[in-house]
């Protein structure tokens, strides 16, 4: 009878022992921040603006941009448009001192050009961006991108809150998987995962900073939304810089937007005359 009773005190002890830790894990990671500059937010009030920023409905993008691209080999400066249909394609023109250089299209699978100086045009996949980016990307990232939406949130089943002094940070993963990311100790599975953080404004709570970290690569892209621009609504970019580091070289692309606008069509197309010639 003794023995009964405190193999049924052990069983109850350990499911109140249980239920306790389940009640600790679940209340775990549910806020973010608690300094002076940034109040206590709940993660998912915070997870949700992120996710609705990818949902924002309208049914064109046009904006007039300023392209600075330059390495530790050189340096490169040009404008640009941009005609997009979102979740489909998007084309422009890139001009340089003035002179149209080139057309340009890319759609969900093939990033095409025309160069009208040099008559010739170029199809590729977006593998032909690795070189750039120093890892492989997609249509999605490159519209979440130009967007200044939260690259690859759609892929992402749980965020979890990082601390931080100045912004309110939620990441792919948690605090001990980026210990063991900055340790170099990653497991063979976690080598092949896409690591990042997103930094929302602890005032204005919009997405200012993203850090994408791709340890098969070893590249670590680092995007800053300087400046938004409210549009219908919706705040887009109005000055952009981000910074690609792969074991080769670093890579600084700064993009100052203007005269964007919503919901008004234009053609999205790339027209190739049959006298050019494939380019080298």
């Amino acid at each position: 009878m003794t023995k009964s009773i405190m193999k049924s005190r052990v069983i109850i002890l350990c499911i109140t022992i249980v239920g306790l830790l389940s009640i600790q894990a679940s209340c775990k990671n549910t806020k973010v921040g608690g300094t002076a500059d940034c109040p206590e937010k709940g993660v998912e009030e915070l997870s949700s603006i992120l996710k609705n920023r990818i949902q924002d409905k309208f049914t064109f993008y046009y904006a007039k941009l300023k392209v600075s691209i330059k390495d530790s080999k050189s340096s490169n400066s040009f404008n640009a448009t941009v005609k997009m249909k979102p979740d489909s394609a998007f084309s422009g023109t890139v001009k340089v001192a003035g002179i149209l250089g080139a057309l340009y299209l890319i759609d969900q699978d093939t990033f095409a050009y025309a160069q009208k100086i040099e008559k010739c045009y170029k199809k590729q996949s977006f593998s032909a961006l690795t070189k750039t980016f120093g890892t492989e990307i997609n249509y999605s990232f490159m519209q979440q991108l130009i967007l200044g939406q939260a690259v690859g949130i759609e892929n992402i089943e749980v965020l979890y809150p990082l601390k931080d002094k100045q912004y309110y940070v939620l990441a792919s993963h948690d605090k001990k998987a980026f210990q063991r990311l900055d340790a170099y100790n990653l497991s063979d599975e976690e080598q092949n995962d896409i690591f990042i953080k997103y930094k929302l404004d602890c005032g204005s709570l919009q997405l200012a900073k993203i850090e994408v970290n791709v340890p098969k690569d070893q590249t670590v892209i680092y995007v800053d939304f300087k400046k938004r621009e409210p549009v219908e609504g919706i705040d887009l970019p109005e000055e952009t810089a981000i910074k690609i580091v792969t074991p080769e070289d670093s890579v600084f692309i700064d993009l100052g937007y203007s005269r964007a606008s919503l919901n008004e069509p234009k053609t999205i197309k790339l027209s190739i005359p049959d006298s050019y010639s494939e380019c080298e």
